[in-house]
């Protein structure tokens, strides 16, 4: 025992385990992986390890081979009931249908998909055409299986099932993100270290075997949260704690802390990519150098600036997006999640009788967060800089608090303002073409950023009209947009232009009218359609400039053209067809218009060659006559387009006429970014 302990405290050994834990963590993200299934598959067999049921939209985790997450669409009411009476943990299902590639970021800098699942250690996505279910899970995926669709009966299950179960699926977070409080809605260490001092509380009669008993129970509320890394951080340190208490190693808690970094990246290497493990061990370990206040309040203060500021890089990473205000939000949130809501949620589930009480908690956080979400001002949009930059600013920081000299906070500030700037700092003007799916969305930026124009905002249309259809919870691709404005340094759109009035055009104008400052919009020609009233009464609230039917714009060096010929009363003839021309560099934005309206545009407008061509209605026939392209002659030609859509676009007879100019297709190639600097044009793609 003695050399155990002499052991367990020697920096050299401990500063082995880094290297070898290093050497894992690059074999692991660096080797090939061998998957046991291929894209010729059309059979999974295996047990269920998470599900969520949607809206008519059923998600799985299945383990058979290999983990595969699994995809089914119910085709009605009766069936979606029936596999809800069905379905649960551990059962065995046998599934029919087809085998896909997960898709990567749709954008630069946002969330990629096929990242996310390989960190899941899942290589396939599967689409189930064909389900059954046989056999059932063990004793304990049984109890997970009530617990879970015991919770989820109750009103406000969305609240419950995420504080309790870590299950934040059901649960609108971005309201919750955008006050920084969406930690608390994490199962984490907080929550481990109330339950474990509960657990304490009852068990405290049975002496040495207490902390074995905790341990055990700590490990099966793990498990049925799903073994996240947060709260395996929270359950094997308390392990370590009593380990090190029993046989007396002599052991600092901030060495033991180490050791289960060490030991749960050793087990899984991408765990180091989950966001929840990186805000647990940061904030955790930062802790250590901290020494507490007396005073309540002033601790708190000092504990929520702190994790603020040292959170602050992943934030960053992850959302661009940080909120000052959040130091302020977190002394009233932290103390109110952890000791009123947190606790309100098991005494809800434990006692349904006080279900007003726990609605008046609710209301009372529900009200706190929407007011802190109406306050802006602390907002700060930080673009995408390369990771590895952040070290200078933890390193400062811990500088700061193991010395206390402020030289090393004034060098955190000076990279936050270096970050903030950086972007501003780019001599190049770019045009992106941003893959929305089945719909359109152009940026346009200036030297400098100096302007920023937005043509079209696009916008999934839902075919899902009852009421038992439709999703709390799916991809918004005006979130994708907003994420990727922000990873730029964007706070600011000085032009939107919204060509006409259809949904994949503008469904997501009000959602980047709430989230960027806009200060004009403009619309085409024609009368407004439903969808554009609704966004005007968005700009008269909140008093933006808008436009209808304008022939030019000279912004910048920029002067934007409208081709407007005449009213069609249609609103895809009616779409603006936009022309700019910069550094000789000609680009023309055709909207959906059609044949008719192109011819009527060649009569009016000399358009010749053309550098930069958006093709007019996302490659249908109705637009791209041979007698159009072959007059503006375009050397590029960019079709916006959704992924094995549903109208066939694009047309292989409209692929046909563009043939002699080259063809960007976002369903192909994903994004497409067009950079000008010193007369030079390069193009990038981000492949889905």
């Amino acid at each position: 025992m003695q050399n155990l302990k002499r052991i367990l405290q020697s920096n050299t050994f401990i500063l082995v385990l880094f290297v070898f834990l290093i050497f894992i963590v690059f074999l692991r993200f660096l080797l090939p992986v061998k998957s046991a299934y291929s894209l010729e598959d059309t059979k999974v067999f295996g047990k269920i390890e998470k599900f969520k049921i949607d809206g008519n939209f059923l998600s799985m985790t299945v383990l058979d081979k290999e983990k595969i997450q699994v995809f089914y669409y119910f085709s009605s009411e009766d069936e979606k009931e029936e596999v809800q009476k069905k379905i649960g943990y551990g059962i065995t299902v046998s599934l029919s249908g087809v085998m896909s590639e997960p898709s990567s970021s749709l954008m630069p800098h946002t969330f990629d998909y096929k990242e996310y699942l390989r960190y899941q250690k899942i290589n396939y996505v599967f689409t189930a055409q064909e389900i059954t279910f046989s056999g059932e899970g063990n004793i304990f995926q049984r109890m997970k299986t009530k617990i879970y669709h015991y919770i989820s009966k109750y009103p406000h299950a969305d609240y419950l099932l995420a504080l309790l179960l870590g299950d934040t699926s059901g649960l609108e977070l971005d309201s919750i993100r955008e006050n920084g409080i969406s930690h608390l809605f994490a199962v984490s260490g907080m929550h481990i270290s109330l339950f474990a001092m509960a657990l304490r509380f009852l068990l405290r009669r049975f002496g040495a075997k207490k902390d074995f008993l905790i341990f055990l129970l700590l490990f099966f509320y793990a498990f049925l949260v799903g073994f996240t890394p947060s709260v395996m951080r929270s359950v094997f340190f308390f392990f370590g704690l009593s380990l090190n208490k029993y046989f007396r190693l002599g052991l600092s808690t901030k060495r033991i802390f180490l050791y289960v970094f060490m030991l749960l990246v050793f087990l899984n290497p991408f765990y180091i990519m989950d966001i929840g493990f990186q805000y647990s061990f940061l904030i955790c370990f930062t802790f250590f150098f901290v020494k507490p206040k007396k005073r309540y309040f002033a601790n708190l203060l000092q504990t929520s600036a702190i994790a603020f500021f040292i959170s602050l890089p992943i934030s960053a990473l992850h959302f661009y997006e940080v909120n000052v205000l959040s130091i302020l939000w977190n002394m009233f949130f932290i103390p109110f999640v952890t000791f009123v809501l947190y606790p309100a949620c098991f005494l809800y589930v434990l006692a349904p009788f006080l279900g007003d009480l726990f609605q008046v908690i609710l209301e009372i956080f529900q009200a706190v967060n929407t007011w802190c979400q109406n306050v802006t001002f602390g907002k700060i949009v930080l673009p995408y800089i390369f990771p590895l930059w952040w070290l200078f600013y933890i390193l400062s920081f811990f500088l700061f608090l193991h010395s206390n000299k402020k030289r090393y906070v004034l060098l955190c500030f000076l990279f936050i303002i270096g970050v903030k700037l950086s972007s501003k700092l780019d001599s190049a003007s770019y045009v992106y073409f941003l893959d929305v799916g089945q719909g359109d969305s152009a940026l346009i930026i200036s030297p400098y950023q100096r302007e920023v124009f937005l043509i079209d905002t696009g916008g999934k249309v839902s075919y899902n009209n009852e009421e038992w259809m439709k999703r709390k919870n799916k991809v918004d691709q005006g979130e994708t947009i907003v994420s990727f404005l922000a990873s730029l340094g964007i706070s600011k759109i000085d032009l939107l232009v919204l060509t006409h009035g259809d949904y994949d055009h503008m469904g997501e104008a009000i959602n980047l009218v709430d989230n960027f400052k806009v200060e004009k919009v403009i619309f085409n020609c024609g009368p407004y359609n439903d969808l554009e009233q609704e966004l005007i009464k968005v700009l008269d609230k909140k008093k933006i400039k808008y436009y209808s039917c304008i022939k030019e714009l000279n912004i910048d060096k920029y002067k934007l053209q409208f081709l407007n010929t005449k009213e069609y009363n249609n609103e895809n003839d009616d779409s603006s067809v936009i022309y700019f021309n910069y550094n000789n560099y000609k680009f023309l934005f055709m909207g959906d218009a059609g044949v008719e309206k192109e011819k009527d545009i060649l009569d009016k407008y000399n358009l010749k060659d053309i550098d930069v061509l958006k093709v007019g209605h996302h490659g249908s026939n109705t637009s791209s006559s041979k007698y159009f392209i072959n007059s503006i002659n375009p050397k590029y030609s960019l079709i916006s387009v959704g992924k094995n859509n549903r109208y066939g676009h694009p047309k292989d007879s409209v692929l046909n006429i563009l043939s002699n100019s080259k063809i960007y297709r976002t369903d192909m190639d994903g994004s497409i970014m067009f950079k000008i600097k010193n007369n030079k044009l390069k193009i990038e793609t981000c492949k889905p």
